[in-house]
């Protein structure tokens, strides 16, 4: 099964501000978070089995720009690999259009009974990215 891309809008609350206007670098993790349930709730409706359980266990995030209060926020997130215990799920913020940060997070399969990771399905294939168009800037 193909993984499909999800695309997730965000509400910039005033407490996501620090003392210079713009979003501390402390929430991004929370929205990239949210994206991410987004992600798997989409698999959810489309697999007869549970979503298996993961934990994070790399991120990686590249700020290009800040994100202001009355800023348009959307976050894309796709699956860009699939290996047999780990794959790597891939975030970019835009802000009124503009790209505003990128994300690159590693997911382990993960049982919760031995409390080691274990194997993600295996019919699962990396996001169809060619029909995904950017949010526009309006």
């Amino acid at each position: 099964m193909q993984l499909q891309h999800s695309r997730t809008d965000i509400q910039v609350r005033f407490s996501d501000l620090d003392l210079l206007g713009h979003v501390s670098n402390s929430y991004y993790a929370q929205y990239f978070d949210l994206a991410r349930v987004t992600f798997f709730r989409q698999i959810a409706k489309l697999i007869k089995n549970p979503v298996p359980s993961y934990v994070v266990a790399s991120v990686k995030m590249d700020m290009l720009r800040e994100i202001r209060f009355d800023d348009r926020v959307v976050v894309d997130t796709w699956c860009s690999r699939v290996g047999t215990k780990s794959m790597t799920i891939e975030h970019v913020i835009y802000a009124n259009g503009e790209k505003a940060t990128t994300c690159q997070t590693v997911l382990v399969g993960f049982d919760r009974d031995t409390r080691s990771s274990t194997a993600l399905p295996t019919d699962w294939e990396v996001s169809d990215l060619s029909d995904v168009i950017p949010p526009s800037k309006a």
